[in-house]
């Protein structure tokens, strides 16, 4: 995704004409864009429930006011050294949400998880960092080991880390699950479930993770969209904190090492994320059926598949954010069978339409081993692998030793299950708590 230049604004009152003049954005250690604005306040927290289905075209923009739409326009392409998965689409227009089915629980709009609600005339005088993330999201999970230790850090010190959670997938605008996930990732600074966007919108933010550093007096002074800059961010929340505090020192244990460019083609190129729904033009279905808005078609099985997509065996319903069984419990005749070239293999995946079950995996024809497969992965009597979906969130399938390219095969064993995505990691994408 295109990052957007930061426009320097020249005004000149001659002859009545003005004009804006439009400048390359300063950097910040090469990492971080140097921008220069007042922080938007946070909305006050709502409880209205979900227009029912039917009444209004847009899950997104329920809410919204007109100075507060939902970003226009096709989905940017991803700028050099920022690979496609460091970003998500933006909330997508009225008209493009017209078929997007509506959640079926309750949206609050903004709830505060982890804090009570705080505006940022009570952070004054703190330096405040703002992550747009969700917990599906590949990208924004390997960050937070480094937000974890920057909260800990230098909380003592005056900073405060807000994440933003915004869903891209229908089973993250449930404050349950965010909630859950907030658990489970072992976050102790403050969420603030943003469901409508409300949030996104006066940020303009455009991805996923999308990170605003703030300083103490309320200035947002950093920003750089997807994963990486971590050194860089912690060296230019060191320096707001001293702007602050005139005199802070730092305890010498606090390093700050060299960053590795974790997208480096050293590293290995990945398949693209992979959506497995009717996701706005960007399904990867290879099977000739194709796509069916909210039928169930039964597929055929195919022989072989291309690298970044899948093809079908049995009854699938598609939905617009992923593909949901819909095949008889316990038959094993249906499966969804995807390439890929990476060293990790994960999947978004949930039960919302039925009941937790086992989803059967092999790779390469051959059941995963303890040495290959991800940390959600089990073993049954027979030394079959699978994995035990019940969660809504993203699974962890598979560790290979080494890059390469790879077939791999699931097989559910009862209906309701959804697949939703398939996302990756490279060979420098490893090192971070698989949760």
């Amino acid at each position: 995704m295109s990052r957007k230049l930061v426009l320097s604004l020249a005004v000149l009152a001659v002859a009545g004409i003005a004009f804006i003049a439009a400048a390359a954005p300063q950097t910040f250690e090469g990492q971080l864009e140097e921008v220069y604005f007042k922080a938007p306040d946070f909305p006050p927290p709502t409880e209205m429930p979900v227009t029912p289905p039917g009444q209004n075209p847009s899950p997104l923009d329920r809410t919204m006011t007109a100075t507060q739409t939902a970003p226009q326009g096709p989905v940017p392409t991803p700028q050099p050294g920022v690979p496609p998965t460091t970003v998500g689409m933006p909330p997508p227009s009225p008209e493009a949400t017209q078929s997007q089915p509506q959640p079926s629980f309750t949206s609050t709009g903004i709830t505060w998880i982890n804090s009570r609600p705080l505006t940022m005339e009570q952070l004054r005088g703190r330096v405040v960092m703002i992550d747009f993330w969700e917990y599906t999201c590949i990208n924004c999970i390997r960050t937070l080991a480094d937000n974890k230790k920057w909260y800990e850090r230098y909380r003592g010190d005056g900073f405060v880390l807000i994440g933003v959670h915004d869903p891209e997938f229908n089973i993250a605008y449930s404050v349950k699950n965010v909630r859950e996930a907030v658990k489970r990732f072992g976050i102790t600074y403050p969420v603030v479930v943003d469901d409508k966007f409300m949030i996104w919108n006066l940020y303009h933010s455009n991805s996923w993770p999308n990170r605003f550093l703030i300083d103490a007096k309320g200035y947002v002074r950093y920003h750089r969209v997807g994963e990486g800059g971590d050194s860089a961010f912690e060296h230019a929340i060191q320096k707001l904190l001293q702007e602050a505090h005139p005199g802070l020192k730092f305890p010498a244990r606090y390093d700050v090492p060299p960053e590795e460019n974790a997208f480096s083609p050293a590293c290995g190129v990945t398949t693209p994320e992979m959506y497995v729904g009717d996701w706005f033009g960007r399904g990867v279905l290879e099977n000739p059926e194709g796509y069916e808005d909210g039928k169930t078609v039964d597929y055929k099985a195919q022989d072989s598949v291309e690298d970044g997509h899948v093809v079908l065996d049995g009854k699938w319903r598609t939905e617009k954010d992923g593909m949901t069984y819909r095949g008889k419990k316990g038959s094993h005749d249906a499966e969804l069978m995807m390439k890929y070239h990476a060293r990790e293999l994960y999947s978004v995946m949930n039960v919302a339409h039925g009941h937790p079950e086992r989803l059967y995996i092999t790779q390469d024809g051959k059941d995963l081993t303890r040495q290959n497969k991800g940390v959600d992965v089990r073993f049954d009597s027979q030394g079959h692998s699978y994995l035990e979906v019940r969660e809504s969130r993203m699974y962890y399938l598979v560790q290979n030793r080494s890059f390469g390219s790879h077939t791999v095969i699931l097989k559910p064993s009862a209906p309701g299950i959804t697949i939703n995505s398939f996302t990756f990691g490279n060979n420098c994408q490893t090192n971070f708590p698989h949760l």
